[in-house]
């Protein structure tokens, strides 16, 4: 997230007045729960003309940081018309609550920097300052998320995945309203990094979670007393119900193959990893040739 303490070397516009006599950057966040996810909307209000005019000329811009630790999320979003953004996110890209921070950041090197507010210490002097900078930065804030019964539709939705410096393999907890999937430091960021790539995230998806669900799927009876007030024995139970229905199956038969019933519920991830996992190879041998 952005830094509102960091040490800077120049101006920087705050909530406080501290490099600025008058000028403050302030923001607020709106969140609304929908049916299939999350909306955000940031306003941002800056009183100092002189970074207004540097956004107007897109020398500068607006940029959000949201993150979801729980979730493995993170993303920036950057805009420069108007003072707001609406976001719209995913109910798999959040998990529990989000952290959401706003700065002000230069998209291209500023020669002279200079504003008539600033306080005596910085007045009548000139600097450069560099692109990717920070101009101005709000205090991060976090949103918690509450869960319902609503907002596990999918099983996917049901994995929580964290990511732990003290382990060297991959465990599992059901003891949480979302399974806890606790995989090593370096497996839980290379999947960070992977989520926007359709290839590389089915094949760590089908690795990481199908494994999980078939266990889960062949203790499920076992644990209904233990388990039956967990959001993701609920989904699974609904799931496992719809897949009887539609294919005229018994509870029975839906347990004897836990491994088959996980495959359906995610939806043929296995077949899919492997046609992902193809185009991954051929692209490789393309680039190598």
């Amino acid at each position: 997230m952005f830094k509102i303490k960091g040490n800077y070397p120049y101006p920087v516009l705050l909530e406080d007045n501290i490099d600025y006599k008058n000028s403050t950057i302030k923001a607020r966040y709106l969140y609304q729960g929908l049916k299939n996810g999350h909306n955000i909307k940031i306003e941002c209000v800056v009183d100092n003309m002189e970074i207004k005019k540097l956004i107007e000329d897109r020398k500068a811009c607006y940029a959000v940081q949201i993150e979801s630790p729980n979730a493995m999320y993170r993303n920036m979003f950057e805009f420069y018309n108007g003072d707001d953004i609406n976001i719209t996110l995913g109910n798999d890209e959040v998990i529990d609550y989000i952290d959401i921070g706003i700065a002000i950041l230069v998209k291209e090197d500023i020669e002279n920097f200079e504003s008539e507010d600033f306080v005596d210490a910085y007045k009548d002097i000139k600097m450069k300052i560099n692109k990717n900078e920070i101009l101005g930065v709000c205090q991060n804030v976090r949103k918690i998320i509450v869960l319902d019964e609503e907002v596990l539709k999918e099983v996917h939705s049901i994995f929580n995945l964290q990511k732990d410096s003290k382990i060297d393999h991959t465990t599992y907890d059901p003891n949480y309203d979302r399974i806890l999937i606790r995989v090593p430091e370096e497996i839980g960021n290379y999947y960070l990094t992977s989520k926007g790539n359709k290839e590389k995230i089915t094949v760590l998806n089908s690795i990481l979670f199908m494994p999980v669900l078939t266990s889960v799927i062949n203790d499920m009876n076992d644990a209904e007393e233990e388990f039956s007030n967990r959001l993701w024995f609920k989904t699974l139970n609904n799931k496992i119900n719809e897949i009887i229905k539609e294919k005229h199956m018994t509870r029975e038969e839906i347990f004897e193959n836990p491994y088959e019933t996980a495959q359906i519920l995610l939806k043929n991830i296995t077949v899919e990893s492997i046609n992902e996992f193809k185009k991954l190879l051929d692209n490789q041998e393309g680039d190598d040739e």
